[in-house]
């Protein structure tokens, strides 16, 4: 998994840098947690493949491993539908202990899970009551994910993420978490955020960049919007808008704003480029 030679794998357990068990043959063998832990403190992430793992479907493993995300979707739906949110959380580490990213497990893994959810529903596939305990789960898996996740040395800089829509909660719990993966400290309000709550916390803290999701148009008001752009302009801090809500070009161009992200691997590339 980490592409070494099985003699430094040896040698990390043997000397206690790696925990391991030893079976009475003396075989080593490795918790998942120990193995993730090792992987943080050494700060590097894994590229290569584990193949020794089971799942219920003798498929998923590979599915896994080949980054075929088909398999994986429908794995993560009845999980996450069945209130399966610690198993999520495991799918969700061992496709990040291959190295797919923060960025990538939400744009290539998460959000397809949720629009999926979101069609079952229009379709009625799904109830109402499952479609949340889908989203709550998934989000909910991120969250124990989270803090195994390795960090940028902290920038000093700050950023505010908030949503005027209450359906944004998960993407904005996404950008308060990229933004702390890449060194930065978040002030993240959730959704259901008016912009004129927005405007008052720039006003009060160290804000340098501000974060507007949104997943509909519905709550998108241009004249509200008009005091957190006014403010932002005062202290020269950009704002960047990302989600489906903001899509349209048209709506674009009521709202002032800086960037605007389709994805979550652009909005990371900015944020490099701001670090």
């Amino acid at each position: 998994m980490w592409n070494v030679s099985e003699s430094t794998i040896k040698r990390w357990a043997d000397s206690g840098d790696l925990c391991c068990l030893r079976t009475p043959g003396g075989h080593r063998r490795f918790h998942l947690e120990d193995i993730s832990g090792f992987q943080k403190t050494r700060g590097f992430e894994a590229t290569g493949f584990l193949t020794t793992e089971k799942w219920e479907e003798p498929e998923i493993e590979e599915s896994l491993n080949r980054k075929r995300f088909d398999k994986v979707h429908q794995l993560m739906f009845y999980l996450a539908s069945q209130n399966q949110g610690k198993r999520v959380k495991d799918l969700l580490e061992r496709l990040y202990m291959r190295g797919i990213g923060i960025v990538d497990l939400y744009d290539d893994v998460l959000l397809p899970v949720i629009e999926n959810s979101e069609q079952a529903l229009e379709n009625g596939e799904l109830t109402l009551a499952h479609g949340r305990l889908v989203k709550n789960n998934l989000d909910e898996a991120m969250a124990l994910l989270f803090p195994q996740l390795i960090r940028r040395r902290h920038s000093g800089k700050t950023g505010l993420c908030a949503a005027p829509d209450y359906s944004s909660r998960i993407p904005v719990n996404a950008i308060s978490r990229i933004l702390e993966t890449e060194g930065w400290d978040c002030l993240n309000l959730g959704g259901n955020v008016p912009f004129e709550a927005m405007a008052e916390m720039v006003e009060h803290e160290p804000v340098n960049l501000v974060c507007v999701i949104a997943s509909n148009r519905e709550h998108l008001v241009d004249k509200q919007f008009q005091s957190l752009s006014k403010v932002a302009d005062d202290y020269r801090i950009p704002i960047v808008l990302t989600g489906p809500g903001f899509a349209d070009p048209e709506i674009l161009q009521q709202f002032p704003h800086d960037e605007y992200f389709a994805d979550f691997r652009s909005f990371q590339r900015y944020i490099l480029r701001l670090s």
